[in-house]
C-alpha cells in the first residue's frame, strides 16, 4: 500500500518553525477575539458601526487564516498575510488616535484592540527578520501606550499611557524573544543536519566501498587467484583447468549483475553444496536436513557457499600435513532456527589459528570476514594441533534483520558508520526555545524594572507598600531562578520552586490591594506570574505552567471573596492572563511537535541517503576493481579457457599475474605506480616480493616517496626476496623492507619519507 506523504515533510527546521508560529498564532487569536467582543461591541465607532465590523473581523480573520493556511500554503503567501495583519492593526491605532482620541467610560477605557496586540507583533515576527521584527514591536507598542493615554479616564493619562506601552513591550517581547531564539536554533539545527547528512553519505560510501572491495577480494582470492595457482604449479588436466577457468570468467561477468535479495530454498542450497564438494573434495560426505520451508538470500548464499569453498580447499591442502595420508571429510547443513547453520570438518592434522600469518588470506578473508560483512552472518573456525579443523558458518534472517536497523551504512540501516565501523546517525534535534545567558539576563532586568514601574510608579496606600515589596521580591526572585539559574532542558522538578515563589508572590502584592483602587495596573502581580509560567511552557514545561495558573486563579478567588467580592470579579482578574498563557501552551506543543517530527524525518532521511550514497559507492567502486581484475588477469585466464597449452612461458605468466593480483589484497596501498611495475619486473628477474599493509586504511602523507623507495630498492635487486610493510599509524617509522639478498638487511622509511639504514 502507498504510503500517505506526510505534508511537512522536505522542510527545513526553519521552515518548520516558521509554520509551527503561524499555527499557534491561530488560536490565539481566537481566545483574544473572544475576551475583546465584550469591550469592541461596546466600543463600536458610532458614525460608521458596519466598516468598524469589517475592519474588527479584518483584523482577527487574518491571524486565523494564518493558523488555518499554516500547513498547507506556501510560506510566501502566509508572510503576505501576515504583514497585512501588521498594517491593519497600525491603521486601526493610527484612526483611533485622530478619530477617536477621547476618554471612554471610567470603567471601560481601554480599547479593545489594545489587548490584542501580541497577535500582529508576532505576526510580523514570524514573516521579517528580526531588526524589523523588533521595530514594529516598539512602533505597536508606543502607539497602544499612546492610545491608551488618549482614551484613559485616570487623572495622569502620560503615566497610564507609559505604564500600557512598557508593559506591552515586556509582554509581547518575551514572546518574540523567544520566537527569535527559537528560530536562530532552527538555523543552527539546519547548518548541523546538511554538516551531518554529508557526514552520513561520505561515511556509507566508505562503507559501500569497503564492503565491494572485500567481496571482490574474496572473489579474486577464490577463484581468479585458485585457478592461476593450480594452472602455474601444474599438473591439472588441460580440460579441467579449461572449465575452471571458464567457471571463473563466468562469475567475474556475473558480479555486475548480482541481486542480493533473490531467495534460495534449502533444497536449491543443498544441491549447491553437494557440488561445490564434489568439485573441490570429492571424498567429502555432505549432508543435509534443509527442506522447503528453509530458504537464503542470494548474497547469503553466496556468502555461504564462498566460505563453505574455502573451508575445503584449505582442507584439502592442509590438512594431511603434506604427507599422503587419509582425511575423514564431512559438509552438514542444519536448520538453526529459523537460519541455517553448516559446519566443514576434517580429522587432519589441524593447525593453531594464532599463528596463521596475517598475510594468508583464506581464514580471514575468505570465511571469517566473508560472513562477518553480510547481514546476518557469523564464523568461527576451530582447529588446534593433532586434532583436525571445524569450520562453523551461519546466517540468520533474524540477525540479518537486527543488523539492517542497527548495522550501518547498508540500505534500511538507520544510520552509516565510517571507516572502523563507528555509527554516524544524526544528533537528536533539540529543544528548539532555549534562551542564550545574555537575552535571559536582559529579560530579568526589563522584567524587573517593569514591574517595578508597575507597583510603585502609581503607588497606593502607604500600608500596603511592605507587601507590594515583598510580593515583588518574591516574583523577582522566581523570575531569576527561572532564567539565570535553571538549565535547558529544564529539570522536573525545578518549576516547583518557581511555581510557589511568584505564587506566594502574588498572594502578598495583591493583600496589598484595596477592592476600590484606581491603580490601572494594581493587579500587575497576575501578568507578572503569567510571564513567567509562559517562560515555563515555551520552554518545556506546559503541564508545571497550568498548574501554576490554577494557583493563581485561586489566588484571585481569595482575594475577592476576602474582600467582600463576587467569584465573578476574582475570576476577571485571571481571566484574560488564560489567552497569554494558552499562546505559550499552543507555541510549546507545537514545537515539541514539530521537533519530534523533525528528529523523526532527519533519521529517515539518513537512511535514504545512506542507501543512495552506498548504492552509488559500491557500483562505482564495483566497476573499478572489476576493471582492475579484468586487466590484470582476463587475458591469462581466456588463455587457459581456451585450451593453450600450458607450456613453462604460461605457467610462469600465470604465477607472475597470481602474485600480482595478491598484492592488491594484502597491499592495496602499496599497489600504486611505480611499484606495480617495479614488482612485476623483480619477479620476472626471480626476486621473491611480498608487500603488506597494516595502515589500516590510513596511509601515510609521504606515500608517493615509501613507493619510489620500495620501487628503488626492487629495481636494485636480480635475485632473493623482498618484504616491503607499511607500518601501523603511531610507530616511529611508516614503512619497513627487509631485503634478503646477499645478505640480510632490514631498512626503513621516516614519516618525512627518508630512508634510513642501519
Amino acid at each position: 500500500m502507498r504510503r500517505a506523504r506526510r505534508p511537512l515533510a522536505g522542510l527545513t527546521a526553519a521552515e518548520r518553525l516558521a509554520r509551527v508560529l503561524y499555527t499557534s498564532i491561530g488560536p490565539t487569536a481566537v481566545v483574544f477575539c473572544l475576551l475583546s467582543l465584550g469591550s469592541f461591541l461596546s466600543q463600536v465607532w458610532g458614525p460608521r458601526p458596519i466598516p468598524a465590523i469589517l475592519v474588527w473581523a479584518l483584523v482577527f480573520g487574518l491571524p486565523v487564516a494564518l493558523g488555518v493556511l499554516s500547513r498547507r500554503a506556501s510560506l510566501a503567501l502566509l508572510r503576505r498575510i501576515a504583514l497585512a495583519e501588521g498594517v491593519v492593526f497600525l491603521g486601526i491605532l493610527v484612526f483611533w488616535l485622530v478619530f477617536r482620541a477621547t476618554p471612554l467610560p471610567a470603567a471601560a477605557d481601554i480599547p479593545w484592540a489594545l489587548t490584542f496586540t501580541g497577535v500582529p507583533v508576532l505576526a510580523v515576527g514570524v514573516a521579517t527578520r528580526d531588526r524589523a521584527g523588533w521595530a514594529y514591536l516598539v512602533v505597536a507598542c508606543t502607539l497602544s501606550g499612546l492610545v491608551r493615554a488618549a482614551t484613559t479616564t485616570n487623572p495622569r493619562p502620560i503615566l497610564v499611557g507609559l505604564e500600557d506601552a512598557v508593559y506591552s513591550m515586556l509582554l509581547v517581547g518575551v514572546f518574540l524573544g523567544l520566537m527569535m531564539a527559537a528560530r536562530r536554533n532552527a538555523a543552527r539545527v539546519d547548518a548541523a543536519t546538511v554538516a551531518t547528512r554529508a557526514d552520513i553519505a561520505a561515511a556509507a560510501a566508505g562503507v559501500a566501498r569497503g564492503r565491494e572491495r572485500v567481496a571482490i577480494d574474496a572473489l579474486v582470492h577464490d577463484s581468479v587467484i585458485s585457478t592461476l595457482l593450480m594452472a602455474g604449479r601444474g599438473g591439472i588436466p588441460a580440460a579441467s583447468l579449461a572449465e575452471h577457468s571458464a567457471t571463473t570468467l563466468v562469475r567475474l561477468d556475473a558480479v555486475r549483475d548480482r541481486d542480493p535479495g533473490t531467495l534460495v530454498s534449502g533444497p536449491d542450497l543443498t544441491l549447491r553444496l553437494e557440488t561445490l564438494a564434489a568439485q573441490i573434495t570429492p571424498d567429502a560426505v555432505v549432508s543435509s536436513d534443509l527442506d522447503g520451508h528453509s530458504a537464503v538470500t542470494a548474497a547469503a548464499t553466496t556468502a555461504l557457499l564462498g566460505a563453505v569453498g574455502e573451508a575445503l580447499r584449505n582442507s584439502r591442502v592442509a590438512a594431511g600435513g603434506g604427507r599422503d595420508r587419509p582425511v575423514s571429510r564431512s559438509v552438514t547443513a542444519r536448520m538453526f532456527g529459523t537460519g541455517i547453520r553448516i559446519t566443514v570438518r576434517d580429522d587432519g592434522v589441524g593447525f593453531d589459528p594464532a599463528s596463521v600469518p596475517a598475510e594468508r588470506l583464506g581464514i580471514a578473508r575468505s570465511i571469517v570476514d566473508r560472513m562477518r560483512r553480510i547481514p546476518g552472518g557469523a564464523a568461527t573456525v576451530w582447529s588446534r594441533p593433532g586434532a583436525g579443523a571445524e569450520v562453523v558458518v551461519s546466517w540468520s534472517p533474524e540477525a540479518a534483520a537486527a543488523a539492517m536497523q542497527g548495522a550501518p551504512g547498508t540500505p534500511g540501516a538507520q544510520g552509516s558508520a565510517g571507516a572502523q565501523g563507528t555509527p554516524v546517525t544524526p544528533a537528536p534535534v533539540p529543544l528548539l526555545v532555549t534562551l542564550p545567558r545574555s537575552l535571559a539576563a536582559v529579560l530579568l532586568a526589563v522584567f524587573t524594572a517593569v514591574h517595578l514601574l508597575l507597583a510603585f510608579g502609581d503607588p497606593g496606600p502607604a500600608a500596603g507598600r511592605p507587601l507590594t515589596a515583598a510580593g515583588l521580591l518574591l516574583i523577582v526572585v522566581a523570575a531569576a531562578w527561572l532564567l539565570v539559574v535553571v538549565p535547558d532542558p529544564i529539570p522536573r522538578r525545578a518549576p516547583i520552586a518557581v511555581i510557589l515563589l511568584a505564587t506566594a508572590g502574588a498572594a502578598l502584592a495583591s493583600a496589598a490591594v484595596a477592592p476600590a483602587s484606581a491603580q490601572p495596573f494594581a493587579h500587575w502581580p497576575f501578568g507578572a506570574v503569567t510571564l513567567l509560567l509562559v517562560l515555563l511552557a515555551t520552554r518545556g514545561r506546559p503541564g508545571p505552567a497550568w498548574v501554576g495558573y490554577g494557583l493563581l486563579v485561586a489566588v484571585g478567588l481569595g482575594w475577592a471573596l476576602l474582600n467582600g467580592l463576587t467569584v465573578a470579579v476574582g475570576l476577571d482578574l485571571v481571566i484574560r492572563h488564560a489567552a497569554t498563557l494558552l499562546a505559550g501552551a499552543v507555541f510549546a506543543v507545537g514545537l515539541t511537535r514539530s521537533t519530534r517530527a523533525l528528529d523523526v524525518l532527519n533519521r529517515e532521511r539518513a537512511v535514504s541517503i545512506a542507501a543512495a550514497a552506498s548504492d552509488v559507492a559500491a557500483l562505482t567502486e564495483r566497476e573499478s576493481e572489476l576493471a582492475r581484475v579484468n586487466a590484470l588477469a582476463r587475458p591469462t585466464l581466456e588463455r587457459l579457457a581456451g585450451g593453450d597449452d600450458l607450456d613453462p612461458p604460461l605457467r610462469f605468466e600465470c604465477l607472475i599475474v597470481e602474485a600480482t593480483l595478491r598484492d592488491a589484497i594484502r597491499a592495496r596501498t602499496l599497489f600504486v605506480e611505480p611499484v606495480i611495475t617495479a614488482a612485476r619486473a623483480a619477479r620476472l628477474r626471480g626476486v621473491d616480493v611480498t608487500l603488506l599493509d597494516d595502515s589500516g586504511g590510513r596511509p601515510p602523507e609521504t606515500l608517493g616517496a615509501v613507493a619510489g623507495i620500495i620501487a628503488g630498492q626492487l629495481d636494485l635487486l636480480d635475485s632473493g626476496r623482498l618484504t616491503a610493510r607499511l607500518l601501523p599509524p603511531g610507530r616511529d617509522d611508516v614503512a619497513s623492507l627487509v631485503i634478503d639478498s646477499t645478505g640480510n638487511r632490514m631498512l626503513t622509511v621516516s614519516p618525512l619519507g627518508v630512508l634510513r639504514t642501519p
